[in-house]
This record gives structure tokens, sequence and C-alpha cells, in this order.
């Protein structure tokens, strides 16, 4: 049964819910407050846009940061990472964000090279960079953008920089993530504004520990793992125990 607010004529004021409002009535005084207004999905569609939303918020809130002067976008009457999430909704598809969606708003024209250079496994650094492949006078001045993100789509480095190339150099002080990805993309200066392309995204970086030592690995799978409450599953086809010893890859 729905609770109907109750009007009090002579005071000027109601008790319970009216509309968007609810009354309290303290000491023959009454007090008017908004109700709350709940954020929670509240069915399917719901649930899986607000998913699919988050992981991009939390992809451009990052890349505000560093590339909003060459985004070509105005923040006038929104937060800066809100308009960069408008411009680049075509990346929504599918239950949850993932960066490869990135391929339907930027172009991969002129690749960029993402290189391994150096990782240290036991004090958890590492560097990597991104190279124009095709270097001439006009790629000197283009701005690129490197950043590591999990597969939460949280980023935990990233960098910018003028030229043909671009490092980053990080350390994570925990992992909390099964794997990361390296994505990179640049803007060329046009006639009238900078222009977004070169996409390049490396292959999912998955994390192993043993005893306290951090492992990751470029891995191609028959089928992709999946993680449930930071729990990484392995399905039978890249996974199997021979004499006490965990083998993962692809086995035929």
């Amino acid at each position: 049964m729905r609770s109907m607010g109750k009007l009090n004529l002579l005071r000027a004021g109601y008790e319970g819910k009216v509309g968007q409002t609810y009354g309290v009535a303290k000491k023959g005084l009454y007090d008017i407050k908004a109700v709350p207004f709940s954020h929670t999905p509240h069915n399917t569609r719901q649930t899986t846009a607000k998913n699919e939303f988050t992981g991009l918020n939390r992809i451009a809130s990052q890349v505000v940061k560093k590339m909003w002067q060459y985004l070509s976008l105005s923040d006038k009457g929104m937060y800066r990472n809100n308009a960069l999430c408008k411009a680049w909704k075509g990346a929504l598809k599918g239950d949850t964000f993932h960066i490869e969606n990135l391929k339907e708003v930027i172009p991969e024209d002129g690749k960029l090279r993402i290189d391994t250079i150096k990782y240290d496994p036991q004090l958890f650094t590492f560097i990597y960079s991104a190279n124009e492949e095709n270097p001439d006078e006009q790629s000197s001045n283009q701005v690129i953008y490197l950043a590591i993100v999990t597969n939460r789509q949280i980023t935990k480095a990233h960098v910018s920089g003028r030229g043909n190339s671009v490092l980053l150099s990080s350390v994570f002080d925990y992992i909390d993530f099964a794997y990361f990805q390296v994505w990179a993309f640049k803007a060329i200066p046009g006639i009238k504004k900078w222009q977004l392309k070169g996409l390049s995204i490396s292959d999912p970086i998955f994390v192993i520990i043993v005893n306290e030592v951090f492992f990751v690995s470029r891995w191609r799978w028959q089928r992709i793992p999946f993680v449930i409450n930071e729990v990484l599953y392995l399905p039978p086809e890249n996974a199997k125990i021979e004499d006490e010893i965990l083998k993962i890859g692809y086995f035929a």
C-alpha cells in the first residue's frame, strides 16, 4: 500500500510523501525535504547501460587530463569527461565496455608501434613506449597519448608527448586486476582542429603472482578467460595439470 501525505491546511504543511517531496512534523513546524533520487538501475537494460558508461567514463576521465586541448570539444555545461563520453558514445556496445570498442571512434590509420622495453617482476616496475612507424616532418608536431588500463578499465598510468615517440615508466604498488592492456593514439594538427587516429591496442597482458613475484605474459587464448570477484577462471583448453605442475597455454 502506498503511503499518502497528510496536508494540514491551517499550518500550511504536510506529513509524508507528496510528489517529489517529503514532509516531517517537528514541534508544530514542518520540515519539507526533497525525496532522494535513486541512481540504482531498475532493470536489465539500465544495468547494461550503466556498466557500459562506467567503463567509458573511467577511460575518458583520464584522457581529458592529458589530451583535452586536442579533442576539439566544449565543456560548457558539463564535465570534460562527460563531453568526451558523449563524443565517443559510438564505443558503447555490449554488456561491458572494452578498450577495443574505441575502434569505433578512433581510426586505426597510421597505427603506432607499442613496444615492451623493460620489466622487473620483483619491483613491479615496467616501461612501455609508443613509436610512430612512418615518421615524417608532419608527425614531428603530433601528440601521442599512451596509457595502461586494467580489465576494469581503470588507468594505472598514462603519459602524452609531442613528436614521433613517447615513453611511459611506472610502478604498480599493488595488483588488484587480472590483466592489463597498453593502448595509444595520436592527435594530428589539421587546418581547423586536431584529428585523432593511429589507435593501437596491445593484447591482454595477464598477471600471475607466485611466491610474491609478479609475472606477466602476452597470451593468445583459444577461449578468453573471465574474472568473477577478482578470481581468474581458465577454461580447460587453456590450462592443465601434469606432475603437479600447472601449465597454461594453448593445447591442441
